[in-house]
């Protein structure tokens, strides 16, 4: 029960732009804010968290979800999963995994003189954290593999030569067809390389902001001794990648998401 009970105050709900936003801790602190004026309003803030839990907590639907991510954690198969995934990626990339992991692991050592709960939801942080530095990790490593594939400049030059030969006003129209058909497989061939340099440009830039989120907190824990919140809302853009970013990764990507995602608000079916 109090595993539910727990689950329930720090329900995230997806909010684009925002990512997961724990509307319930949002939700208290505007109750909060408002009842330094008017302490009718935690008079409120009271009543409405003990009818909000008691309504998720006694929801069968609920319990069952939370039973099943407990599940999932204790069985070692989120464990296993996230192994397979570190162990497939290249000598530099699992050395980077590496190096952020640590630093995490010393954050968390530094965490010990604070309150569990707080200490808990930080961890949590950190841990999503580390999952999304892994996927961009994953989603980068597939995407450079593909783009040795693609010659940037061929494409460029069999588009320049078929475009000069649609030019010749003696082709004879099944032949302009044909040229034009290939123009149009070369000219789609290089927009998804020019996609998918944009998309590497964003990973690094995201892995950079990941790792200088970490070293900022972990700054904060060695000169403060304890957690302070830690910001996991950055608009990666590994939220935004769709499981073709990952290639055979895909499945296990999934997977790990699925154990990972936070308890949502139980909806009926229409």
């Amino acid at each position: 029960m109090l595993r539910a009970i727990k689950a329930a105050f720090l329900l995230r709900w997806p909010v684009k732009g925002l990512g997961d936003v724990p509307v319930n801790l949002v939700g208290l602190a505007c109750l909060g804010a408002l009842g330094i004026g008017n302490h009718g309003f935690w008079l409120a803030g009271a009543g409405l968290e003990t009818l909000y839990l008691a309504t998720l907590v006694s929801s069968r639907r609920f319990l069952n979800w939370v039973a099943a991510q407990d599940k999932v954690v204790e069985d070692g198969s989120v464990a296993r999963k996230l192994k397979t995934l570190v162990d497939q990626l290249a000598p530099n990339s699992r050395g980077s995994m590496e190096q952020l992991n640590q630093r995490c692991d010393k954050i968390e050592s530094l965490w010990h003189a604070t309150d569990e709960f707080q200490l808990g939801t930080n961890e949590q942080a950190l841990r999503d954290l580390q999952w999304f530095y892994l996927k961009l990790l994953i989603a980068r490593q597939h995407l450079e593999s593909a783009d040795t594939e693609a010659d940037v400049a061929k494409v460029q030059r069999g588009i320049n030569e078929i475009e000069r030969d649609l030019a010749d006003p003696g082709l004879t129209q099944a032949t302009r067809e044909s040229k034009t058909a290939t123009l149009a497989i070369l000219k789609k061939r290089a927009e998804n390389i020019e996609r998918r340099k944009q998309s590497l440009e964003e990973i690094e830039s995201d892995l950079k902001r990941i790792e200088a989120q970490v070293d900022l907190v972990l700054e904060n824990a060695t000169l403060d001794g304890k957690p302070q919140s830690v910001a996991i809302n950055l608009d990666l853009v590994s939220q935004a990648l769709d499981s073709g970013a990952f290639g055979s990764s895909a499945a296990d990507v999934a997977d790990v998401d699925a154990a990972y995602a936070q308890p949502q608000v139980p909806r009926t079916r229409a």
